[in-house]
């Protein structure tokens, strides 16, 4: 067994209502204002999608000096309710808030007994940050060299990127002193003037200490170059999210919720000049449209706009009008399952606050009152590492690889799983009305009770070989797609849920945590792979790290729909960026990466249009 560095690994590492209401900026310089043709409006640049890579995006553009006109199209509202950013609620928001969440399921997955998966994406200013989990991973050095090495383009190597990414954040690295001894960040290693504040809890709940004390006991290390903590993105009793971006914006940066597009227009010289939103508001571009939709919705757009594979458009009548075999293809995404260990009442705070109202009801009112107390530390540690294992290397679906691929999963740091302990989910819903989130609790038939206490634990399949794909339902831009992931089809993938799922179990048997264990709940503590096996594929989920559906490519590559400029192939004056784009799936938390998309194509758009001296690239 062989552990990596998270120091590598993981970089662990104002008033909006004013903006979000109207239809058009009035008293703007005339040089920066957008320009209306009649009852079309016209700007510089179109944006659509207000996610982590279109907001950071629209946001470098509209800041730059020669202040262009920039118009943000979201499909859903402004998503300012505070409520929304408690940091105790980061793991059930997605679930009690329907209008932030598209709420796609994905097709039944057949090699999965038929489920259909969970496969929730944010709606919204913010995006996928206003719903997912909070936890900020930058992913291993050697993923982004690779990163750079397939697309032919140095601006995607590490040494480019660590520098990319201190721009976007504001890394707070305060931990309590008590556990510096666990986890200790450098401040050196990061910026303190990025517009995302990333921040650990203060405190610690009751609980988290030990997994740092299981995975000494095990081997699998501590002392912060193994099991390590990455920061939450939340500062000061708030939780942080794209929209953080589009604080303060200038004049000549254009918000319109509650606009979901239709299509691209198109001309006969496959020529970009704007897009036709759902209830028919035509919007013109001089210079560039850019799909920010993410990696579900952008290849739908382009698909209903006649870019696409073209026999998934004469399936639903839509006119050809690019042809692109690979829209809508290659999805990856990161797969895991888990377990639950039930421990002697009171090893962890979480229950016996869960079980008493008064409680809840206290930590509400003083968090709303200033932001302190309980609803900052409860539910806001979670801690994970990134792990090698011999058993995959020498088994036969790693032998079956191919050469190139698994040179590179033997890098030094590029891991084969990660597991994550959580302080578990949504616990007080379940018990109040027996329903299962996603992730799901991992209990199985076991019924938790009031003076359980509890510990869970994830296994992560890293550098995914299963592909999915994006079609459509129909012509009709209000439908879903039809998602298709096929998670852990790939022998390699099973392989490694196999594997990452016994050194999990592991973990959750070190001596620290088996003194106040009752049971382990969920799936099985040992078993042959076929039993391990079969619980991970009645039990797998999605991490909702879905991406490269519009894939980048070096030139000359014909299956790659963009280039390192994020422009489409055979299209001009259309970019995508988001995480459609990636060539592959670092191993992280992938909303790092859906911000430095973001972030690289502002600052190749900025350089490449003039609009700022002394731009970065």
């Amino acid at each position: 067994m062989r552990y990596l560095n998270p120091e590598v690994i993981m970089l662990f590492s104002l008033n909006l209502e004013h903006y979000f209401n109207f239809d058009y900026v009035t008293n703007i310089p005339a040089q920066i204002a957008p320009k209306k043709m009649s009852s079309i409006e016209e700007y510089d640049f179109i944006i659509v999608g207000a996610g982590p890579s279109g907001a950071v995006l629209a946001s470098g553009l509209a800041r730059s000096s020669r202040h262009p006109s920039v118009l943000l199209l979201e499909a859903g509202g402004d998503n300012k309710d505070g409520q929304h950013l408690v940091p105790a609620d980061r793991f059930t928001v997605a679930f009690s808030q329907p209008s932030l969440n598209w709420g796609y399921k994905t097709a039944p997955q057949k090699h999965l007994k038929g489920q259909q998966l969970d496969y929730s994406r944010g709606k919204g200013l913010g995006g996928s940050t206003a719903i997912n989990f909070s936890c900020w991973i930058v992913g291993a050095d050697e993923d982004y060299d690779e990163w750079a090495r397939k697309v032919g383009d140095e601006d995607w190597a590490w040494k480019s990127v660590k520098e990319r990414m201190k721009r976007i954040e504001t890394y707070h690295v305060g931990v309590p002193e008590e556990h510096r001894k666990f986890i200790d960040p450098k401040q050196e290693d990061h910026e303190t003037s990025g517009p995302l504040h990333l921040s650990y809890a203060d405190p610690w709940e009751k609980g988290v200490a030990e997994v740092f004390i299981a995975a000494e006991e095990t081997g699998m290390g501590v002392n912060k170059d193994r099991m390590g903590l990455g920061p939450t993105c939340m500062y000061k009793g708030t939780r942080t999210t794209a929209s953080d971006f589009l604080e303060d914006r200038p004049l000549n940066l254009t918000i319109k919720t509650n606009s979901p597009v239709a299509k691209v227009l198109l001309s006969s010289s496959k020529i970009v000049t704007g897009v036709k939103t759902i209830d028919g508001h035509t919007y013109r571009a001089k210079k560039d449209v850019i799909l920010s939709a993410g990696a579900l919705n952008t290849p739908q757009i382009l698909m209903l706009s006649g870019i696409g594979p073209a026999d998934e458009l004469a399936k639903h009548n839509i006119p050809l009008l690019h042809e692109m075999d690979d829209v809508g293809k290659n999805m990856q995404d990161h797969a895991f399952c888990g377990a639950t260990i039930i421990t002697k009442p009171g090893t962890e705070g979480r229950m016996a606050y869960e079980n008493d109202p008064e409680a809840v009801k206290a930590a509400r009112a003083q968090h709303n009152k200033d932001k302190t107390g309980l609803l900052n530390s409860l539910y806001c540690s979670a801690p994970m590492g990134f792990f090698k294992n011999d058993a995959v290397v020498k088994s036969k679906e790693f032998a079956a690889l191919d050469t190139e691929l698994q040179e590179h999963l033997r890098k030094p740091t590029i891991p084969h799983f990660e597991i994550a302990t959580t302080l578990q989910y949504g616990v007080q819903e379940v018990i109040l009305t027996g329903e299962k989130h996603t992730p799901p609790l991992h209990i199985g038939s076991y019924q938790l009770q009031p003076t359980d206490s509890y510990l869970g634990a994830l296994s992560f399949v890293m550098n995914p070989q299963s592909t999915g794909t994006v079609t459509l339902n129909s012509a009709d831009p209000s439908d879903a797609p039809i998602i298709d992931p096929r998670l852990a089809s790939h022998p390699y993938d099973r392989r490694v849920l196999i594997e990452g799922y016994r050194e999990m179990v592991r973990l959750l048997k070190a001596p620290v945590l088996a003194k106040d264990t009752v049971r382990m709940v969920g799936g099985p503590e040992a078993g042959t792979d076929e039993e391990i096996w079969e619980y991970c594929s009645t039990t797998i989920g999605s991490s909702w790290h879905m991406c490269s559906t519009v894939r980048m490519g070096k030139k000359g590559d014909e299956r790659a729909c963009v280039d390192t400029d994020f422009k489409l192939s055979g299209v001009k004056n259309l970019r995508v960026v988001d995480l459609s784009v990636i060539p592959l799936l670092p191993n992280n938390h992938a909303q790092s990466t859906a911000y430095l998309v973001g972030q690289t194509a502002a600052e190749k758009m900025v350089a490449e249009y003039g609009l700022e001296h002394g731009s970065k690239l």
